[in-house]
């Protein structure tokens, strides 16, 4: 019997502008290490191809920056479905909106690791209290 890839997700708002900016270097990794590499996030490129270098494959979530946007009812459906069909053992989200929708679409898939990386874009020395309130 032949050994299933293990799979990881990489969540972000948006590919260009976050998951290309900064976690390449990660999904090179995995794909190096034999992972099938799976990518979630709004396709920010602007008349030019959605390119992610190392990615098996990428769904295109509607992602608003927004936590009080009505749109990111549907990109948590989105990846509800997503992480219920793929059946991930890793999952690591980034960013302030998508990685609360994911972990909330996340809570009940059974042998996965769910990450959060905060990385510190709405928690600084004189943010704004609002910020703190919502995305803490």
């Amino acid at each position: 019997m032949m050994e299933q890839k293990k799979k990881v997700l990489f969540v972000a708002t948006v590919v260009k502008t976050h998951i290309n900016t900064f976690h390449l270097p990660f999904l090179k990794m995995f794909k190096e290490y034999g992972w099938e590499v799976h990518v979630a996030a709004k396709n920010d490129f602007v008349d030019e191809p959605c390119v992610i270098p190392n990615c098996d494959r990428h769904f295109d979530i509607d992602f608003a920056r927004s936590p009080f946007s009505k749109s990111n009812i549907k990109a948590y459906k989105q990846l509800k479905q997503i992480i219920e069909t793929n059946h991930y053992d890793i999952i690591h989200c980034h960013t302030p909106v998508a990685g609360v929708l994911t972990r909330l679409a996340a809570r009940t898939a059974k042998g996965t690791t769910v990450i959060y990386t905060a990385h510190g874009f709405h928690f600084y020395q004189g943010a704004p209290l609002i910020n703190w309130l919502v995305y803490y």
